[in-house]
């Protein structure tokens, strides 16, 4: 005995209502599709379920007795809905990202808050972290979103590209430098350098354009953090070259960007667990977080441009 769920429903309708023409407009079918659902349903129980006359239909004692059970099992499936949702909004409750220091700094606060206003009940949690770390706590799970740059083909990793951006000279207000409307590494020899750390691409990126260049890369001091490369940068204890979101981290006093020649990219991205699904707070997060980046485009120095 194999009973359909269609049947079941259409059953329980009629059983409710009184009428099939009732029940089909409910189930959004025919009166005669509903007709044939209860006769293989009575076909398949081999019970007699409704009374069929001129006035109407009427339910059986048996029909009575089987709607019983029934209802039993819709309640088990309200429960399993129940639980469900449940497990989706203790799932939607908290928010965590794990992102280098300058999203953490500069883009994702404000993301954050927009999403959290939306929705007052949602728990955020920020990670701020070196970039491998980011990468195993997205494929192992213990993050809904990462940001940072990426190798190809990363396991356990699905990706959505983020603006590249573009890789920049910082400079101490007066200095001689700034006088010149791009730099290139040969401009800097002499210079006392800050970067970023050796065991970084962005390291490898801008230690190769020095050697294309006929220069040596010869940094002073490396710091995981762009805003601490800023503040040397604002002491005036030197210059640096950094990727121009992190370079934006500079508040006060103000530092000097100009272009890098040959125009290097730091090329970002979102990175979720491989295969997990995106709830609305973690779209609504994306949306903001593309949302800030464009701002901060828009408003980056003349000459200086992100793609």
């Amino acid at each position: 005995m194999r009973i359909n769920p269609r049947q079941v429903e259409a059953f329980r309708l009629v059983f409710q209502t009184g009428s099939m023409t009732t029940a089909a407009q409910m189930m959004g079918i025919t009166q005669p599709a509903v007709s044939r659902l209860i006769r293989d349903l009575e076909a398949t129980l081999e019970l007699a379920l409704f009374i069929r006359s001129g006035s109407g239909i009427s339910a059986t004692t048996d029909a009575i007795t089987f709607f019983t059970e029934v209802e039993r099992s819709f309640v088990g499936l309200q429960q399993l809905e129940h639980a469900a949702l449940a497990i989706r909004q203790k799932r939607e409750g908290l928010l965590h990202v794990a992102a280098t220091g300058a999203f953490g700094v500069l883009c994702l606060p404000r993301a954050l808050a927009a999403v959290r206003e939306a929705r007052p009940g949602l728990r955020v949690r920020l990670t701020v972290t070196r970039s491998s770390e980011i990468l195993d706590m997205v494929a192992t799970r213990r993050c809904h979103l990462g940001i940072t740059a990426i190798p190809p083909q990363t396991a356990g990793i699905d990706h959505e590209n983020l603006p590249a951006v573009p890789i920049v000279c910082l400079l101490p207000p007066g200095h001689p430098l700034v006088a010149r409307r791009e730099l290139r590494p040969r401009d800097l020899v002499g210079e006392i350098i800050y970067g970023p750390p050796e065991n970084t691409r962005l390291h490898q990126q801008i230690a190769q354009a020095f050697e294309q260049d006929g220069v040596g890369y010869d940094l002073a001091g490396e710091c995981t953090l762009g805003n601490s490369i800023c503040a040397f940068v604002a002491l005036g204890a030197g210059v640096a070259i950094l990727d121009a979101l992190a370079a934006r981290g500079a508040v006060e006093p103000p530092i000097i960007l100009r272009p890098f020649v040959p125009h290097l990219r730091w090329e970002p991205k979102l990175l979720f667990p491989a295969g997990s699904p995106r709830s609305q707070p973690l779209a609504m997060l994306i949306r903001e977080i593309r949302a800030r980046l464009a701002d901060l485009a828009a408003s980056s120095p003349e000459g200086i441009v992100w793609r």
